[in-house]
């Protein structure tokens, strides 16, 4: 099935829903997160803009745009009615009151405030169904997986652009911008490169710091290339690396073996984070794990389901997750490694 059918789809099953609850309509909002491109084919791409779809249980859905000369971008890449320089409560019928909305999902909520205040004023009643549009991403469709690959692809060219070592006297500005404009030449949509240099370096936006001669450094690389969005993690060490950041690098490598080995269908989520705990203790570095296991990613990063405690998950065929494993002392072992997984039937591959 082509993403476009696949796109149609959702849009359905969304109406089937209003209709389940008894709704005028839905309509999926979003600034920078993915629930429009996932149900339309389009990303609002600038930070001033944004993107609204009207789904009416019954005749066809209106996609709306902030500015005006992204109509023909929106035309082509949705195939849908656009209506350009509108905010999202223009594109509602005046015979609608009861409607659902998706404005973001459960990591970011972006429903805009004039929004509130127009459905206020209108006295619309509004009924959230970003919980159910989370669960509908969860388990990819075998083109989703594919984009997602080429999305990889994308990721590991842009960690090769930052070198095989880390490159004293260089700052994390050379670093990250390398780095992105190799994901962006790669066919990257958007990018974002974060970078930790040094001994318990906490892995963040460039502001400056150097390299050292002694110096590794880690790198979280997040991209978006149609409409798929992964993570690729990764430690670069230096040309003559010291003990300890060869073994933390190792340890984060083994660890996350570990957790490939655990994530099988039908294993809980809390049975995978309890197996890479146990092998970081094994280590001596459990009480240096910084950040999750992972999560899942798909239209966006982070999706379900995430690799914490508690969530009371289980693993399924089918779902795509970006696994990493990272430690950090302070004077001591760090390092970040992390690449997205397939869950296939019989256990966890690398998309790669």
């Amino acid at each position: 099935m082509n993403r476009s059918n696949l796109r149609l789809q959702r849009i359905e099953r969304l109406r089937d829903e209003a209709r389940r609850q008894n709704l005028d309509g839905v309509m999926i909002y979003s600034w920078r997160r993915g629930a429009l491109g996932w149900f339309c084919g389009y990303s609002p791409g600038f930070v001033t803009n944004y993107g609204a779809l009207w789904v009416p249980c019954e005749g066809e859905p209106l996609l709306g745009v902030r500015h005006p000369y992204e109509g023909d971008r929106a035309r082509q890449e949705s195939g849908l009615t656009v209506k350009t320089g509108v905010a999202p409560e223009q594109l509602l019928p005046a015979s609608a009151h009861r409607i659902g909305w998706v404005g973001g999902d459960f990591s970011i909520d972006e429903t805009p405030v004039s929004f509130l205040s127009a459905a206020s004023t209108r006295q619309l009643e509004l009924v959230d169904l970003k919980i159910s549009v989370d669960e509908w991403r969860i388990v990819k469709a075998p083109d989703e997986v594919e984009a997602l690959r080429r999305a990889t692809v994308i990721g590991e060219i842009a960690l090769k652009a930052a070198g095989i070592t880390s490159q004293p006297g260089e700052t994390d500005f050379s670093v990250a911008a390398r780095v992105e404009a190799a994901a962006r030449s790669a066919g990257a949509f958007r990018v974002s490169c974060l970078v930790g240099i040094g001994d318990g370096a906490v892995v963040t936006e460039a502001h400056g710091k150097v390299v050292g001669t002694t110096d590794a450094v880690g790198l979280e690389i997040n991209l978006e290339a149609d409409h798929a969005f992964i993570q690729t993690n990764g430690t670069l060490l230096p040309a003559a690396p010291l003990q300890h950041q060869v073994q933390a690098l190792e340890a984060c490598q083994a660890v996350r073996h570990t957790l490939l080995e655990t994530l099988k269908p039908g294993t809980s989520v809390d049975q995978v984070v309890a197996a890479g705990d146990r092998h970081l203790s094994t280590l001596s570095l459990h009480n240096a794990k910084e950040y999750d296991f992972g999560h899942g990613v798909g239209a966006d990063t982070p999706e379900h389901p995430r690799l914490v405690y508690g969530t009371r998950r289980k693993i399924e065929t089918g779902m795509v997750l970006a696994v990493h494993v990272a430690v950090r002392r302070s004077q001591g072992e760090t390092a970040f490694v992390g690449r997205s997984v397939l869950i296939t039937e019989t256990g966890a591959i690398d998309l790669l």
